[in-house]
């Protein structure tokens, strides 16, 4: 998200991170998953990241030129220890 006009909305906690994707700009970083989602006409995705850096939330809104929109929220609650995360390599 930070690579795509992210928007970080400081006055919220948890931190709030958005963004909107494109099916190309998210193929640049998951061939497999841009091009499954090439019939989107943009995504607008949302993280919410707590004190300690880790996601808590995320929420996704895929739009379609001729489909109805499709939203998803993930929760994660009850975390333990921190887990290392890099991004994948490009494909």
């Amino acid at each position: 998200m930070l690579d795509h006009s992210v928007s970080v909305h400081q006055e919220s906690e948890p931190l709030r991170v958005s963004a909107r994707l494109t099916p190309k700009g998210i193929e640049s970083v998951d061939r497999a998953v841009g091009r499954n989602l090439r019939p989107a006409t943009g995504i607008d995705a949302d993280a919410w990241i707590d004190n300690e850096g880790r996601i808590v939330r995320v929420r996704q809104k895929i739009h379609f030129a001729s489909n109805p929109d499709i939203q998803a929220t993930i929760t994660l609650t009850d975390l333990k220890s921190a887990v290392l995360v890099s991004a994948p390599v490009g494909r």
